[in-house]
């Protein structure tokens, strides 16, 4: 989160969740209507832009075997060698949580945690405890039972750095950056959004509102 001077506490904000489960956000301050309102405008921005690329997509797909092509080929990224211990990484987290998704039945009693119904502190220790078992069982399954074929491509400048990751088993595409020069992040959104365009959406896709079409329009969206 960036630190912005001259904001007292009025405007501190507080978010609890992870990169795999749901996000709340609280807000806590003066300055409420404000920002609702601007909260409100660009929900409707997103909203005419989602209209607008719905109205306007055409098939026009493209394979992850291409999508990675053009990673390299024409956005200058280099694929990570999966020696280096930021793959290990990747690859250690990301195959755990793919387990959770798409095969909880290997976790056995840990397939699925409740959240706790009381929120008193012993009930969510209790729930954490639950949920850090969970993920080292999912760590636990053996590569030869669920496995994941996972792709990082990166571009560091050293003082910028950005990745975009494909996991080709269960067509994934995400990606981060992290940077000191000004307008990065949204330099990387719009590179970002370059990707998921260039993957695009078949046909049958468009016809059956299927999940890779849904990504495709949220993602292009997003601003």
């Amino acid at each position: 989160m960036k630190n912005r001077p001259g904001k007292k506490a009025a405007d501190s904000v507080s978010i609890i969740g992870g990169n795999d489960g749901p996000t709340s956000v609280f807000i806590a301050g003066r300055s409420h209507s404000k920002r609702n309102l601007r909260q409100n405008i660009r929900r409707f921005l997103y909203e005419v832009r989602k209209l607008w690329i719905v109205r306007s997509l055409k098939a026009d797909p493209h394979s992850l075997e291409q999508v990675a092509g053009y990673i390299v080929s024409e956005l200058g990224f280099t694929e990570t060698d999966r020696t280096q211990p930021e793959y290990a990484t990747e690859y250690f987290q990301m195959r755990a949580s793919f387990i959770m998704l798409y095969k909880p039945e290997l976790l056995g009693d840990l397939a699925e945690v409740s959240a706790p119904e009381n929120h008193d502190a012993e009930s969510v220790k209790l729930f954490m405890e639950r949920m850090e078992q969970r993920q080292k069982a999912a760590e636990n399954v053996p590569p030869d039972i669920f496995d994941i074929d996972l792709h990082i491509y990166g571009k560091n400048d050293g003082k910028n750095y950005s990745k975009i990751i494909i996991e080709k088993n269960y067509g994934y595409i995400g990606g981060s950056a992290s940077g000191v020069k000004k307008g990065f992040m949204k330099e990387f959104d719009k590179t970002f959004r370059k990707v998921y365009q260039y993957y695009g959406v078949t046909q049958k896709d468009i016809d059956n509102n299927t999940e890779r079409y849904t990504e495709l329009v949220k993602t292009l969206a997003r601003r």
